[in-house]
């Protein structure tokens, strides 16, 4: 007996010149995907964090006494401060809900490295 989406597929490949090419993602179900999406934000915000901080810095030094220049680099620091606080906060949540509802996969996906 077949079923009705085997019928749709095998329609859909003979209608088209060429085979269809198959899509293999690492992901086996929805929490992959969010673990893996979570798992990407937190990287590329630590990133950002640590680029703003390295950034305050070198206008810190570069004000040369001038204080209106030295200002706006402190606030630039504290702003990035409080983003890596942020950043970090959100690292200490996720860890603490996976710890709490026993994840078994731990949020990672085939051989991306966790964070």
């Amino acid at each position: 007996m077949t079923n009705l989406l085997d019928v749709l597929t095998s329609s859909a490949l003979a209608a088209t010149s060429t085979n269809a090419q198959v899509i293999n993602l690492p992901f086996k179900d929805l929490a992959d995907v969010f673990g893996f999406l979570v798992n990407v934000v937190l990287g590329v915000g630590i990133a950002i964090t640590i680029i703003f901080l390295i950034l305050g810095g070198i206008k810190y030094i570069t004000a040369k006494g001038d204080q209106k220049a030295a200002g706006e680099a402190r606030a630039a620091l504290t702003n990035a401060v409080i983003g890596f606080i942020v950043v970090i906060g959100a690292f200490t949540i996720r860890t603490i809900l996976i710890n709490v509802i026993g994840s078994s996969n731990n949020m990672t996906v085939g051989n991306v490295v966790r964070f």
